[in-house]
């Protein structure tokens, strides 16, 4: 009897050394930035994924009738569960993000704007700026490869959607009407307009690509 036992516990634990051997690093690039990644499997069907994302950029746009330059700061830090039902590379994923994700907008005009239902001037509008944020904990889904299971390097395909939530604006101007009830009844109606603008990065898809290193 304790020779089965003993047999088992090693057969056991060569499992879990052959399990270890078979953990990833890897780099990616997609829609939520610039990332990185490790994974960790537990049996041959079932892993745990964490990664980190990070990436800006800057862009003009019009929102809500009003010339805006946006910058996008992507945030992020992911674990998931990973799931191949075939043993293969595909696998099915669900899991959470530590959502720093936001958006920062300055107006852009040289002329009068509408704020809210209202013109005003430049002078009494000055500079419109805005901060965009969204849920601190979001969860998502996706599908995708991982073709280094099999390989020691290998490329990794996903695509998915997150729930950020409604996001979350505020919005501030700095001309001579700041003090202005009626003008500040304006910008928050402006305000609403802003978030409607925005409202369909509440559930964001994402594509994800990725080179992976397997040790």
């Amino acid at each position: 009897m304790k020779l089965k036992a003993v047999l088992f516990l090693a057969m056991v634990s060569l499992h879990i050394d052959a399990v270890a051997e078979d953990r990833s690093f890897g780099a990616t690039a997609g829609m939520l930035g610039l990332g990185l990644v490790y994974v960790y499997p537990l049996s041959e069907r079932l892993a745990i994924r964490g990664g980190i994302n990070g990436s800006s950029y800057s862009f003009d746009q019009t929102r809500s009738g009003i010339d805006y330059e946006i910058d996008i700061n992507w945030e992020s830090a992911s674990v998931a569960l990973d799931f191949h039902p075939t043993r293969g590379a595909l696998r099915l994923s669900a899991g959470v993000l530590k959502n720093g994700n936001s958006l920062s907008t300055r107006s852009n005009v040289s002329e009068n704007v509408t704020v809210g239902d209202v013109t005003y001037t430049l002078t009494e509008v000055g500079t419109l700026r805005g901060a965009v944020s969204f849920n601190r904990i979001a969860p998502f889904i996706g599908i995708g490869w991982d073709w280094s299971r099999n390989n020691r390097f290998g490329i990794t395909f996903d695509f998915g959607v997150v729930s950020q939530g409604s996001p979350t604006v505020s919005l501030s101007a700095d001309g001579l009407l700041l003090g202005s009830p009626m003008f500040l009844d304006d910008l928050a109606a402006e305000e609403i307009e802003l978030k409607n603008a925005f409202g369909d990065l509440d559930s964001m898809p994402f594509v994800t690509f990725g080179l992976m290193f397997r040790f």
